[in-house]
């Protein structure tokens, strides 16, 4: 199958998305650093300065699109639908991706639906049966039996201060570091981030992608922007865990030795923080994970530290609205422990508000799968 570039892919090479239509660089001031930033060409787009385009001109992307906001998704030429991220309404811009129960949850239709949503996106339930933390002695254990990559050899053999600098020669060698390092991404988040596997192809990086069955990134292993595509079927969400770590070690042997993973999803990062730990690489710590998904977790630990942190308490049960109401005070948002896209996050002016929004959001989050762990529990602050 031929590669077929995205919109932003071609926009930011120079070539033409559609040969007829070739856009001209864009130059302008930015706020934006070059160094960080090589698509500054088109700076007005990126910072949202775009004019409007009359229906009856000819569409030019890098104009009328704001870059990375929209599915890229291509029909898979009549063979069978391909499963894609839903995007937040509310925030089109950022490029928010949502599984399709909590897109439901904000009135947005999703083509996945039944079994096939559950076999192709993370659920709650996966990350309640993800496994603990190691202990120091298991990581110590796996760090000394884990094999360098080419790239970490090559990476520790070179001065920090030159690969960081901010100059020409820092920006060879780390693109020198790039070329040939293998990076793992559990879930491929929504198609409009497709550049983004093109690109880190276009700089030498070999990508491993776990997703679901009928992720729309499978194509990209069969037009040679990704090595492998690692398909994991979510339903069984107490095998995830051991199934991702099998198809990432086999995965290796066939590309080559690790450097990383990533994710693009919020809700995958408690999943990828083991994964990396399990085979002795770079990682947040699961501890520190699980806490910051956890909202109330997170404003302890800023309470025990010190640092100021608006009054809050946990609500378990019906019986602790009233309890929370003369703990907290008014105004106050009662919100989830943990979730994401805003789904079951409120305002409140007083306990009969506070008594209507819990049991919304206990409704809410029973049918939302994008909220790890119980869906009753919610906080005020």
């Amino acid at each position: 199958m031929a590669s077929k570039k995205s919109a932003l892919t071609a926009a930011l090479s120079g070539a033409p998305a559609n040969e007829a239509h070739a856009p001209a660089p864009v130059k302008s001031k930015s706020f934006l650093d070059p160094a960080a930033f090589p698509c500054l060409a088109y700076a007005d787009e990126v910072e949202g300065n775009v004019k409007p385009i009359p229906e009856d001109e000819d569409v030019d992307f890098p104009a009328a699109i704001p870059v990375g906001s929209l599915p890229t998704y291509v029909a898979n030429e009549g063979k069978a639908q391909l499963a894609d991220y839903e995007l937040n309404p509310w925030r089109r811009r950022g490029g928010q991706e949502m599984m399709p129960d909590a897109a439901a949850s904000l009135g947005v239709s999703s083509s996945f639906k039944g079994p096939a949503s559950q076999s192709n996106f993370l659920s709650s339930a996966v990350i309640g049966s993800l496994p603990k933390g190691l202990t120091v002695q298991e990581k110590t254990k796996i760090a000394q039996s884990v094999p360098m990559s080419p790239s970490t050899q090559l990476l520790k053999e070179i001065k920090p201060e030159s690969v960081t600098a901010r100059n020409n020669l820092g920006r060879r060698l780390r693109r020198q570091v790039l070329k040939g390092a293998v990076m793992v991404f559990v879930t491929a988040g929504y198609s409009g981030k497709r550049f983004i596997f093109e690109k880190a192809k276009e700089l030498g990086v070999k990508s491993i992608v776990l997703d679901g069955p009928d992720s729309w990134c499978r194509l990209l292993e069969e037009q040679k922007i990704i090595e492998k595509f690692v398909p994991i079927d979510f339903s069984d969400a107490e095998t995830v865990f051991e199934r991702c770590l099998e198809g990432i070690q086999a995965a290796s042997k066939l590309v080559g030795e690790l450097d990383g993973i990533t994710t693009f999803c919020e809700m995958a990062v408690p999943l990828c923080s083991r994964l990396a730990e399990r085979l002795g690489l770079p990682h947040n710590p699961v501890e520190a994970v699980d806490n910051a998904r956890d909202k109330h977790a997170t404003r302890d630990i800023m309470q025990r530290a010190g640092l100021p942190t608006p009054r809050h308490y946990r609500i378990t049960c019906p019986d602790d609205v009233t309890k929370a109401a003369q703990h907290v005070g008014f105004p106050a948002v009662i919100k989830p422990v943990s979730g994401a896209a805003s789904i079951g996050v409120i305002r409140v002016n007083d306990e009969e508000e506070l008594q209507a929004a819990y049991k919304r959001v206990v409704s809410d989050m029973r049918k939302a799968r994008i909220v790890a762990g119980g869906g009753g529990g919610g906080g005020g602050g």
